[in-house]
């Protein structure tokens, strides 16, 4: 699969060996990457966009899972969390954490990026850096908000896959 590849989510499932439910995929059995799914189509749940060109991934985090949310409130109205209700680190925790550590002189964490395009219609976007995080006001609440700079190699060869180093 190369950067720029239209694919089905189907062809995704297969490439990764498995059925992609959440957004945002940082600790993936056999896999030394991250991987996010995104999207910057009007009505998008959050508001992912690109910067520089397309080069760099401004990523909101995720919403507190319905299941979690205080009195049935709506995940929309309440400050993305970092942690689930056992005080574990959630995905939203586990990215910002990486890239501080990132910053602090850690190696970084790559994230292998799906853009969804259309219903079940995805876009390879490739490699990239999880280089910042932040939290920042929006709409009454706080979000997330994750830094991605691209790779610049072109990472191809359908599974025999290697990452890069920085």
């Amino acid at each position: 699969m190369k950067r720029g590849d239209i694919i089905r989510y189907v062809d995704m499932t297969i490439a990764e060996g498995f059925s992609i439910q959440r957004g945002m995929n940082f600790n993936i059995a056999n896999k030394e990457y991250g991987i996010i799914l995104m999207s910057v189509r009007p009505n998008a749940p959050y508001a992912d966009r690109f910067e520089d060109n397309g080069t760099t991934i401004i990523y909101e985090g995720h919403d507190v899972q319905k299941n979690f949310a205080p009195n049935g409130a709506d995940p929309k109205t309440i400050d993305q969390p970092m942690t689930i209700p056992s005080g574990s680190l959630c995905e939203n925790g586990k990215f910002f954490t990486a890239a501080k550590e990132y910053q602090a002189g850690k190696p970084v964490k790559l994230i292998k990026v799906y853009e969804k395009i259309n219903s079940g219609i995805w876009v390879y976007n490739g490699f990239f850096r999880l280089t910042d995080s932040w939290i920042e006001a929006s709409n009454g609440r706080n979000v997330f908000k994750f830094r991605l700079e691209m790779i610049d190699d072109d990472i191809s060869a359908a599974g025999t896959e290697t990452v890069p180093t920085e």
